[in-house]
């Protein structure tokens, strides 16, 4: 199913106890021009994960020449790169030396495809898996204004859009910074 909407309103409340992190903000996303919604939502959800951080998300499809979603430094340094599909070998290793850690955001098919081809070769990559059902639960969220509060417990992230509610693991600031 393709995204129908060509800019997706998101106003998020987010807070985070643990971090004393709390922010009300209004993103404005652009879904690429042929996205399916299962990729479109891993993208979303890529961004919500890293949230605290900052994300910036693609403003176009690359084909993996560039992350999805990308945290930097104030020297534009790529901290954490990081893409909703999987990367060939040569993109990989373009990822891999460019940025201090990369993270695949996948659904669990592709994961179990690949997971240890690329962790025996990089060892900065890590992954993330969604199942099917997880990526269907948030595709049910998807509209062109969404209204979402977001929950971070230690290492669960809680989603709800006042109908649904969506549990979201999470990697902890020191498994992808270090």
């Amino acid at each position: 199913m393709q995204v129908m909407s060509k800019v997706i309103r998101l106003d998020l409340n987010y807070a985070s106890e643990a971090s004393h992190f709390y922010q009300k903000r209004t993103c404005y996303i652009a879904p690429y021009k042929t996205e399916l919604a299962e990729h479109f939502a891993r993208r979303i959800l890529a961004y919500l994960s890293f949230f605290e951080s900052s994300p910036e998300l693609a403003k176009t499809e690359s084909a993996g020449k560039s992350p999805d979603l990308f945290v930097s430094d104030n020297a534009d340094h790529i901290k954490l790169w990081c893409n909703v599909d999987l990367l060939s070998e040569k993109h990989m290793q373009r990822a891999s030396h460019q940025a201090d850690q990369v993270i695949l955001f996948l659904d669990e098919a592709q994961q179990k495809k690949i997971k240890s081809q690329y962790k025996q070769y990089f060892k900065n990559v890590r992954f993330h898996s969604l199942s099917h059902q997880h990526q269907q639960e948030f595709c049910a969220m998807l509209k062109g204004h969404m209204h979402l509060d977001l929950w971070r417990e230690d290492d669960k992230l809680l989603i709800t859009d006042g109908e649904h509610t969506f549990e979201l693991e999470l990697f902890s600031a020191a498994q992808w910074q270090h």
